[in-house]
């Protein structure tokens, strides 16, 4: 059984969150708990038992394949250690796990940002798309960053007529395990 609190201690442990926003990540982890995906998915990171990092999504209210991610958090002790990256790609897997589009929003703060590593969204190929600066507080700036993730559809490739083998070779070539025919010299 999950314990959402250790992931209510995770958030406040960051310093990135105000007491209201630790009320409503709350509110959020408790909506989750009684229906875990509808509409809130969590998905967490862990170094053994120890929770690195966590992020929950959400599809944005009357969209199709737009989400949103409601918070990502990374332990101190995890910052710049490749965690913040991996739980990038995890949102990416959940928002493409049965679609082959899907736009991902963060909404964050410099202060957020900063909690999880300053860059890692850039670095991880999205755009800022908004930018307030002392939107909070001054030198806490607002941030809104997306990516348009598509998943290519596969292509079916013509199958080559495979060539016909000469004896004690395979038929790409290369030595293989035809015998030869009887009488044939080696």
């Amino acid at each position: 059984m999950i314990e959402i609190r250790e992931y209510e201690q995770l958030a406040k442990d960051t310093g990135a969150f105000k007491d209201i926003e630790l009320d409503m990540l709350k509110e959020t982890l408790q909506a989750w708990k009684v229906k875990p995906g509808d509409p809130f998915t969590l998905l967490d990171l862990r170094d053994g038992r120890i929770l690195a990092g966590f992020a929950i999504l959400a599809r944005a209210p009357d969209t199709d394949f737009t989400f949103d991610v409601r918070a990502i958090c990374i332990e101190r002790a995890y910052i710049g250690t490749g965690v913040g990256r991996r739980l990038i790609e995890m949102v990416e897997e959940e928002a493409m796990s049965d679609t082959s589009s899907a736009i991902v929003r963060f909404e964050t703060s410099r202060r957020k940002e900063d909690a999880i590593g300053r860059g890692v969204f850039t670095e991880s190929g999205y755009l800022a798309i908004g930018h307030i600066a002392d939107f909070y507080e001054a030198g806490d700036d607002y941030f809104i960053y997306a990516k348009h993730l598509h998943r290519s559809p596969k292509k079916a490739e013509p199958k080559a007529a495979a060539p016909a083998a000469e004896p004690g070779k395979a038929a790409d070539g290369g030595a293989g395990t035809t015998p030869a025919p009887p009488g044939a010299k080696p």
